[in-house]
């Protein structure tokens, strides 16, 4: 039996300062209604800190965890106790993050996710020294099912330059980023150079529109180069090294993160085509994996020519082919989903006739943009299956493309309203495990889906 080990000693600082972050909003609204009471009671400020850091304290005090040969243990818990043991088969991915701050304290966060990991990972170590964490992705990286081997070099290493990530962001057309570029320009702005803006802002409109509209135009395009620069560093340093029995991603420039995951442990693995990628011939590939950090993508290359990925996952997903679908949804019923968006859209439209009747105009081009998109997504839908693989193949201005071992399919159903279910046309969803674990596509006539699903659910039976 092994000695169970403490987190590091400045876990207490690390545990009190998310305390705080936590807690932080009642302590600012009592500030803010009673701040002139804030020195005559500053004791009870000095008072709650302090049972916060005791708190800290015996959180550190009672957290130990341990590494046997077949599992993992976890002993937490003040009030209440908590005791958890984790078969080291059932590890989905080893996750190792180091924030800026861990960086500077030489410490790391260490995420053990299992198949029945949700928001929370089954056992997070955040605060332990980054040579004990590396020495625990060292002994959990290889599962109890496999052999003990330590690989020193990987079989094979692939680089993401600092360029194709910035094309990578430049062509994604992810708003989430300009969105916080956006913001924050916002608060860059409200803070520094306020009046300044105000007053420009002010002489332009006196001008002319045509000066507010280069206004606008030059905080986007300040935004979206911006937007590119948060990416980069987000994504600098992406490397993935394939060992022989699971492959190693890791990126960051401030926040690095390191993800480990066995082959055998890949849901699926999915190609995607923003509107602007597929322009010029470019997808980014990325995998399904049990992952508690929603937040993240599982990328196994971020920009990549279409014509390379089969390459690219003979050599680093092995487990996997490239399959292309046919294009083969009933495209003479793509205008069924369609009819509760129009009738929304023509509710709207009625209703601003009213208000402002030159709106009407505005409501009736989005309401045709979004048939367009509709209907030209639709038509790309497509499905197919072989005696290994599941693959479909989804499109509203993103192209999905998923490939998935049939053996990985946990759950696959069939739907439709009732007139195309008299029909005998089904919308298809096809569910695995993982972060993103449900693809969904159709509708398909009876020849299509009918085969697949009779043959996908007799070998979830067999």
């Amino acid at each position: 039996m092994k000695m169970s080990k403490r987190l590091h000693p400045l876990y207490i600082a690390i545990a009190f300062i998310e305390h705080i972050k936590n807690n932080i909003l009642p302590f600012v609204f009592v500030f803010i209604v009673n701040r002139h009471l804030l020195f005559t009671y500053w004791w009870a400020t000095l008072l709650a800190g302090g049972v916060v850091a005791l708190f800290a304290f015996f959180t550190w005090r009672e957290f130990r965890y341990e590494v046997t040969e077949t599992e993992v243990r976890l002993h937490k818990g003040i009030l209440k106790k908590e005791k958890r043991f984790i078969q080291r088969n059932r590890i989905q991915s080893i996750q190792l993050d180091q924030p800026f701050v861990f960086r500077i304290l030489r410490l790391a966060r260490l995420r053990i996710d299992t198949a029945s990991s949700g928001k929370d990972a089954e056992i997070d170590l955040s605060g332990i020294s980054l040579k004990e964490a590396h020495h625990l992705k060292d002994t959990l990286k290889l599962s109890g099912s496999q052999p003990e081997i330590r690989e020193k070099s990987p079989e094979h290493m692939m680089k993401v330059s600092v360029k194709q990530l910035a094309l990578a962001a430049a062509f994604s057309g992810n708003f989430g980023y300009i969105f916080a570029a956006l913001g924050f320009l916002y608060q860059y702005i409200d803070t520094y150079i306020n009046r300044w803006v105000k007053t420009a802002y002010e002489e332009m409109i006196h001008q002319s529109m045509l000066g507010l509209f280069v206004l606008v135009a030059v905080i986007v395009v300040l935004a979206y180069v911006l937007s590119i620069v948060l990416y980069v560093i987000r994504f600098g340093g992406f490397t993935v090294e394939r060992y022989d029995h699971y492959l190693h991603i890791k990126y960051g420039l401030l926040n690095k993160k390191s993800l480990t995951i066995p082959f055998h442990k890949i849901q699926a693995v999915t190609i995607e085509e923003g509107l602007l990628r597929r322009l010029f011939g470019w997808s980014s590939v990325s995998l399904n994996v049990v992952t508690s950090d929603l937040k993240e993508k599982v990328y196994l290359h971020p920009f990549i020519q279409q014509k390379e990925i089969s390459a690219l996952m003979n050599v680093y997903v092995p487990h996997y082919e490239y399959i292309k679908c046919p294009r083969n949804t009933a495209i003479q019923y793509a205008w069924y989903p369609l009819l509760l968006p129009l009738l929304l859209f023509a509710a709207a439209g009625i209703g601003t006739s009213f208000w402002k009747s030159m709106f009407v105009w505005v409501i009736a081009v989005l309401c045709l943009a979004y048939v367009f998109i509709h209907w030209l997504g639709y038509r790309q839908g497509g499905l197919m299956m072989d005696e290994v693989f599941v693959s479909i193949r989804s499109q509203f201005l993103t192209r999905k493309t998923t490939i998935i071992r049939r053996k990985k399919v946990e759950q696959i159903e069939v739907f439709a309203g009732t007139f195309l279910w008299k029909k005998g046309y089904r919308k298809i969803k096809i569910s695995t495990m993982g972060t993103s674990g449900s693809y969904k596509s159709g509708y398909f006539p009876f020849e299509i889906w009918h085969p697949i699903f009779l043959q996908a659910t007799s070998s979830k039976k067999a």
